[in-house]
């Protein structure tokens, strides 16, 4: 039982998917006769990667530390992570590198979609537009997964620390380069399994969207705000 605890903690943080109403409802609000569609999509992009880190940064840092062994005798559960981080700034420590990583991986995932999706074979059913979409859902989340992991492993190293003054982001890249003896190569420790989960996940997470987009209006409609 015990056993179990530690392997499931952190899983009652779920988080919220918010990429895709947001860019759609952000795309639409900016002025087509001001931004040119790439501008557009570029700052769609990132304004959702804000509010998604605004919203989820709290998140993320309570998962990480119930995810931690050094604390799983100190932090019982979700609710008690409230007795350990008693401040903002404590509840948002990473935000710059979450910011980093969701701009960016944002502004790539809506730039590269339909080009992408337009180097592939046309769809002549609804089976293969599926599968289409999972590539291109695949190949995009496995290329973000993979560009943005160094963040993803210092901004890592930033939550798990449980201290009330806050390391700036070059203390903490130089720390994560003294932990794993200065090797670039030991930064990359577990990427392939990260690889692996992003062809899945994104794969079917775009898959899903274009499937219930296509049923719920015309194709045509909802490639206007990605392209």
């Amino acid at each position: 039982k015990q056993w179990y605890q530690r392997r499931v903690r952190g899983n009652k943080s779920g988080q919220v998917c918010l990429m895709w109403g947001l860019y759609e409802t952000y795309y639409q609000k900016l002025p087509a006769s001001v931004c040119n569609p790439t501008h557009r999509t570029i700052l769609a992009s990132c304004l959702t990667g804000v509010s998604e880190a605004m919203l989820g940064t709290p998140f993320e840092r309570g998962q990480s530390l119930l995810l931690t062994p050094a604390f799983h005798g100190k932090i019982k559960n979700t609710f008690d992570l409230r007795h350990h981080l008693t401040s903002i700034s404590m509840w948002y420590r990473g935000l710059s590198l979450i910011l980093i990583r969701n701009c960016t991986t944002n502004s790539l995932f809506f730039l590269l979609r339909s080009p992408l999706r337009d180097l592939l074979p046309p769809g002549s059913s609804r089976q293969t537009c599926f599968l289409n979409d999972f590539i291109c859902g695949a190949m995009l989340g496995g290329l973000n997964s993979s560009l943005i992991y160094p963040v993803n492993v210092v901004k890592s190293y930033q939550q798990k620390q449980m201290t009330r003054q806050n390391q700036s982001l070059i203390a903490s890249c130089k720390a994560v380069l003294v932990e794993r003896n200065y090797k670039i190569r030991s930064i990359y420790y577990g990427v392939q399994l990260n690889f692996t989960r992003a062809l899945i996940t994104w794969g079917i997470i775009n898959a899903t969207y274009e499937f219930c987009m296509s049923v719920l209006q015309p194709r045509e409609k909802s490639e206007e705000y990605v392209r």
